[in-house]
């Protein structure tokens, strides 16, 4: 273990400019450590390992050369360790050190909580869903070369090395007491964005249960995700971008309660109507979400007459742009809630964080104000019935633990088996996914009337993303950069290439600081260079071997090989 000096500056953060106006956190009175590591560099095949460890809690940095000198050290403290995209990386390394029959949390395939010793470890993650260097951390290594086990304990690697695990571990505690500050203390940031609401608009959470959820859940869709282009473009075209089209979404009225209303008919008022929930069968055109046999989101435009789940925003959508009339539509339900909300206090206090933080190049407390003002609606729909409690046992105790306590076996995990059961009754909890699935489909009717507006004017649609339109023209769309809910042109380019959905390269007209075109990309699921997407958008298909390998919950730490095909 070494000990390394501070600052003054890095000793006593000014805590009290921290926060800001209004903070709903405080300091929390466990101690915290941001812990790092680094490794081996990426590369294809090779699984790295770590060979140094830093922690840092404020006031003091130490360094360890093994992970069992940290595990010594914190596992004493009764503490609180994160670090950042643990659960997919970091913490992986201290599995074998975890005693079996522990419980852990797993949250979307994170390790996301678990105790060695008085220590509890974290994913930092999970409250800060965004890269470091995205809350203004710039420590860059121009060669991570010298990270090579032949040439890292070089005396001038050794100190690179040393200096940007010290940042990273510094950087990680301050954006840490910064959320926790202006938060509180949360395992999601989901769960903080919900507590600030509640004590904003100053009411209680809603508590639904699983009947109300599944009454309504089949209303709760995702974005739109189409690729109408196919393959290459050569000709000029137009990203478009809405501002905060979530955000703008929560500034109007949805339906709220607990009791629906259940009838034939529409309401006779606009705004009645927009607050119901449709079932609906008609020709398929385009306007409506279903949900495919496989699972999938499709919004099918083939004519065929199908039974739709829709919101009022998007019945009202589709009605006044002309797809269908009263003839051609037949209601099979209605319902409604008795209550209405908005959430614009809530919108109002974190819009003006990020203004205020984008003023001052607050860095961190903008990214964080971005993220509560896209998080809130998202739990209201959560359905804790998918949720699980996992346990670590010795494998030779898999089918006591089977047979006695109700667990299933889900994978080996270090020198563990992951057993989970689902969650007890009365630890779920409904809040109102009526709520989610009315701000979803509101978004989604304003994608429908954009690509209307676009194609009437005479312009076509290449592809869209819930709050992102790729046409070759706005048409009549609502521009303005700052306004929030409208529509702006994020970027100018000249071509394009599509492979299908969350898979494209756009080259813009924009410059970077060296005076080299950038490319807009997307592609989800692998780190596809803008070369191999192009590859694939002209109907080839290539191998693509990651550096970086999967940290798995159900497979270990492994490398998973894909071919890509174009889907578009």
């Amino acid at each position: 273990m070494k000990k390394r000096k501070t600052s003054k500056k890095e000793n006593a953060p000014d805590v009290a400019n921290i926060a800001g106006k209004n903070a709903f956190g405080k300091i929390p009175e466990r101690e915290i450590w941001a812990v790092d590591s680094e490794t081996d560099p990426f590369k294809a095949g090779r699984i790295p390992q770590p060979f140094i460890w830093g922690c840092y809690n404020g006031s003091e940095y130490y360094e360890f050369d093994t992970v069992g000198e940290l595990l010594t050290f914190l596992s004493q403290r009764d503490c609180i360790a994160y670090a950042h995209n643990g659960g997919r990386f970091d913490w992986h390394y201290l599995l074998p050190a975890i005693e079996p029959f522990t419980s852990v949390m797993v949250i979307a395939g994170r390790l996301a909580k678990f105790k060695i010793g008085k220590c509890e470890f974290r994913d930092s993650y999970n409250i800060m869903p965004m890269p470091l260097r995205a809350g203004g951390h710039k420590y860059e290594i121009e060669d991570f070369g010298i990270f090579e086990r032949e040439v890292r304990d070089l005396p001038g690697n050794r100190a690179v090395i040393r200096e940007r695990l010290r940042t990273d571990c510094l950087y990680l505690y301050r954006m840490l007491e910064t959320f926790f500050v202006e938060f509180g203390l949360h395992l999601t940031i989901s769960s903080a964005s919900m507590s600030c609401w509640a004590k904003i608009a100053d009411v209680k959470k809603p508590e639904t249960s699983p009947e109300f959820y599944a009454r309504f859940a089949p209303y709760y869709f995702g974005g739109r995700v189409e690729s109408f282009a196919k393959g290459e473009i050569h000709r000029p075209f137009k990203i478009i971008d809405i501002n905060s089209a979530y955000p703008d979404a929560m500034m109007y009225l949805h339906p709220y309660g607990e009791i629906p209303h259940e009838s034939l008919s529409l309401p006779n008022s606009r705004g009645a109507i927009q607050r119901s929930f449709i079932t609906i069968e008609c020709d398929s055109v385009g306007a409506f979400p279903f949900r495919a046999d496989n699972g999938g989101l499709e919004f099918p435009s083939d004519g065929q007459r199908r039974l739709f789940h829709v919101t009022g925003w998007e019945f009202l959508a589709a009605l006044e742009t002309g797809c269908f009339d009263n003839r051609t539509y037949d209601i099979a339900a209605v319902l409604q809630l008795p209550e209405q909300i908005e959430f614009r206090s809530y919108m109002n206090h974190f819009y003006q964080m990020k203004t205020d933080a984008k003023a001052n190049k607050d860095d961190a407390r903008y990214e964080f104000s971005k993220r509560f003002l896209c998080s809130l609606y998202g739990k209201f729909g959560s359905n804790p019935e998918k949720y699980s409690e996992y346990q670590l046992v010795p494998p030779r105790f898999i089918e006591a633990a089977c047979e006695s306590d109700g667990y299933s076996f889900c994978a080996e995990l270090g020198p563990h088996a992951l057993l989970s059961r689902p969650l007890s009754e009365h630890k779920q909890r409904f809040y109102n996914v009526a709520v989610s699935a009315s701000v979803c489909g509101f978004v989604r009717a304003k994608d429908w009337r954009a690509m209307c507006d676009v194609r009437r004017a005479g312009h076509d649609v290449h592809y869209i993303d819930t709050d992102c339109l790729h046409a070759t023209d706005t048409g009549n769309l609502d521009l303005d950069d700052t306004k929030l809910g409208a529509w702006k042109v994020e970027a100018e380019c000249t071509y394009g290439a599509y492979a299908g959905k969350k898979t494209y390269a756009c080259l813009t007209n924009k410059l970077d600081k060296k005076g080299n075109s950038i490319w807009k990309k997307a592609s989800k699921g692998v780190k596809l260079t803008v070369e191999q997407i192009c590859e694939v958008a002209r109907g080839n298909d290539i191998e693509f071997v990651p550096e970086v390998p999967q940290y798995s919950m159900k497979r270990g730490i492994h490398f998973v090989p894909r071919k890509i095909r174009k889907t578009a």
